[in-house]
């Protein structure tokens, strides 16, 4: 499946070659309210729409959910680094693995082999795609309850601010003095 906004940079025309190519069905669930999202669309989805690509407008999180829980794995072949990758840790916490190029954060959240694919170009998400059944899906949800746990997130981000915060107040008394 894809899962993003109606954007060059997130990639639904390269997912959609990627996953033909595959031999795979493709579902997408695609967000297109801008004016850019829908001139992406009608300039470079459009023509690759067939029998084999299903387009889904934005759904509640529970029917999300429930695709990417069912989906054999999510297709991210994003050209932009990004700095997080929802979509990717979404996946994961559903027990889905991930195929991204590996562009932002995507070498951080996916464990190549073992959560999904870094793959370096849509020739190598093809060939991926034929061996995603060796990927174990509780790991996919085992890392993600690791890495995006929200008490281990919120201490983490406590920490953080408190070692900014003594360093900025270290600095400021060497100023001062």
């Amino acid at each position: 499946m894809f899962l993003g906004r109606m954007s060059p940079d997130k990639g639904l025309h390269r997912a959609i070659r990627i996953a033909r190519k595959a031999g795979r069905r493709l579902i997408a669930i695609s967000k297109m309210w801008e004016p850019e999202e829908r001139a992406y669309y009608e300039h470079a989805v459009l023509p690759l729409m067939g029998a084999d690509v299903e387009l889904l407008d934005e759904l509640t999180t529970a029917a999300r959910i429930g695709i990417l829980r069912s989906a054999t794995a999510v297709l991210n072949p994003i050209t932009w680094p990004e700095p997080f990758g929802l979509v990717m840790a979404e996946a994961l916490a559903c027990g889905t693995p991930v195929l991204a190029f590996p562009n932002g954060a995507a070498p951080e959240i996916i464990d190549d082999g073992k959560t999904g694919y870094l793959c370096a170009d849509e020739a190598a998400m093809v060939s991926a795609l034929s061996d995603i059944g060796s990927i174990d899906r509780r790991d996919c949800r085992a890392v993600a309850e690791q890495r995006f746990d929200r008490a281990r997130m919120a201490c983490d981000h406590v920490r953080l601010y408190e070692l900014v915060t003594e360093q900025r107040l270290n600095a400021l008394s060497r100023h001062i003095r």
